[in-house]
């Protein structure tokens, strides 16, 4: 991947593209594999990057602004915000994100922020709600998650898939309403699409926001090894015992 690519994922990740770059983007997210992957590579390091760090790490924080000055320019005569970042920059964000990541995991109690990543949501459109499921969509992938509920409410009423009620479910579990959020995913967790394992790691990420420990270690103990949130699950199990 060029650094084109990686302005890319930033341009859309900040909502800095006109809607037709975003759709040609969606598109080749729908259609390429390697793209896809790269970008929620991409994704999960920005947004443990972006993580509240405490008060023990403010130093680290600073350490790593001075490290993107240095390794990252500007470009301020075009009006919209292009940044050049360096390969070298993507070498040091990442094994910064390693190395803290492995020694925040150590310090004290897992929390919900440490494992809320979102993947985004792509939609395939469908005739008569292509409006309400177009706008829930773009919501949530800007995480305005509010707007994302309203939406998913409509399109729910006349297209109840599990694929729109996981991400209607992510929604409402961001915006503390947990009983909702768990009527939600028990009902994926209970069916037989892809999505039921997943259903089942964020009922234990529910739990883990609400700090209900235990709750969480049960749900956890659900997810089957071939699952693709069982490793992530494991480390959490883990930090829990």
């Amino acid at each position: 991947m060029n650094e084109e690519v990686y302005i890319s994922f930033e341009s859309y990740l900040n909502n800095e593209m006109s809607q037709a770059e975003k759709e040609l983007f969606e598109q080749r997210l729908n259609s390429d594999n390697q793209f896809r992957e790269s970008f929620n590579l991409y994704k999960e390091t920005t947004a443990m990057l972006e993580n509240k760090f405490d008060s023990k790490t403010i130093d680290f924080k600073e350490n790593l602004k001075s490290i993107s000055k240095t390794h990252f320019s500007e470009n301020k005569e075009d009006k919209s915000r292009v940044i050049n970042f360096k390969p070298f920059y993507y070498a040091i964000a990442a094994s910064v994100v390693l190395a803290f990541g492995t020694w925040f995991m150590m310090q004290g109690n897992p929390e919900y922020g440490d494992f809320n990543q979102h993947e985004n949501a792509y939609f395939t459109e469908r005739g008569s709600i292509i409006k309400n499921l177009r706008l829930a969509q773009n919501a949530f992938n800007e995480k305005n998650y509010k707007v994302a509920i309203e939406n998913f409410q409509i399109v729910l009423k006349d297209y109840d898939k599990p694929e729109v009620r996981f991400f209607y479910g992510i929604s409402l579990l961001e915006e503390n309403r947990y009983s909702e959020a768990k009527t939600n995913f028990t009902t994926i967790q209970n069916g037989t699409s892809v999505y039921k394992d997943k259903a089942t790691w964020y009922l234990a990420l529910s739990k883990l926001k609400q700090n209900q420990f235990d709750e969480c270690k049960d749900y956890i103990k659900q997810i089957p090894e071939d699952a693709e949130d069982y490793e992530k699950a494991q480390k959490l199990l883990n930090k829990l015992d």
